[in-house]
């Protein structure tokens, strides 16, 4: 299963998250706002808190290098 990274971010940070990023959805929840995002291809969801921050959550995709299977040398 994949990890999953979060973050706080002041309402500041998350206005500029949101001009930049596709807004795929939104909704409130009690005095919270919840937003699922598209940021440069990743999912995010932002949760907007009422004493003004929020949570950043989104998951951590593992970064595999390319290898290359070398075959042994041929014995002559």
């Amino acid at each position: 299963m994949n990890q999953l990274n979060w973050r706080t971010v002041s309402s500041a940070e998350l206005a500029l998250l949101l001009k930049n990023a596709m807004l795929d959805a939104s909704r409130a929840v009690g005095t919270s706002t919840v937003y699922q995002l598209t940021v440069d291809g990743r999912a995010v969801v932002a949760v907007s808190m009422p004493d003004g921050e929020a949570v950043l959550v989104e998951v951590v995709v593992p970064v595999h290098t390319l290898r290359r299977r070398v075959d042994p040398p041929h014995a002559i």
